[in-house]
């Protein structure tokens, strides 16, 4: 079970644990771009930094994230989805499977972008802020405390020239919906 920290102000990144996405299940010519998932809530936002390393990033290369905040209650088949690529295209929305739509929740999301270089590659990073609130309106009022569970799991995917399809907790990606909450694993809030 994978902590999510619960804070006070705002995120430390470095501080936060973080989820190395490593499962390339698909994957026979070892070509495993690094990347990572570090998330906290703090009194009002939920706060999720995603983080690419690749030598020469494609333009369909993304990061993801999907969140069910109260799985007890529908199975985590209700939940956040987050994602972008390098040049900043982002999609946020609330998928609820159950009833089979899905809602763009993207003017409830604060993101920034930021890239780099260095001798071995290119890094990239989307940093995401949702008001409490928001999911609130979504999923009803609920009360968020250290031990709560989670579900949902982070990805690298790109279907580009150098296709990888990458994430934290293991999934089949030749599954009818393999970024669905068929593979999503457990979370739980910590204080730290």
């Amino acid at each position: 079970m994978f902590p999510i920290s619960m804070i006070t102000g705002e995120p430390l990144w470095n501080s936060l644990p973080a989820a190395k996405i490593i499962n390339y299940p698909l994957e026979k010519a070892d070509y495993k771009p690094y990347a990572q998932a570090r998330v906290c809530i703090s009194n009002d936002d939920l706060h999720l930094q995603l983080l690419a390393f690749e030598v020469e990033p494609e333009e369909k290369s993304i990061v993801g994230a999907a969140l069910a905040f109260y799985p007890k209650e529908d199975g985590g088949r209700r939940y956040f989805w987050f994602s972008t690529n390098r040049s900043g295209a982002l999609v946020c929305k609330f998928i609820d499977e159950i009833n089979g739509t899905e809602q763009d929740i993207s003017k409830n999301v604060a993101v920034r972008i930021y890239a780099g270089e260095d001798e071995q590659g290119v890094y990239w990073c989307s940093c995401f802020t949702m008001p409490l609130t928001a999911a609130e309106q979504l999923c009803g009022t609920h009360y968020l405390a250290p031990g709560h569970k989670m579900k949902g799991n982070f990805y690298k995917l790109c279907d580009g020239e150098r296709p990888h399809y990458g994430s934290f907790y293991p999934t089949d990606f030749t599954a009818v919906n393999p970024l669905g909450s068929a593979f999503f694993g457990d979370f739980e809030l910590a204080e730290y």
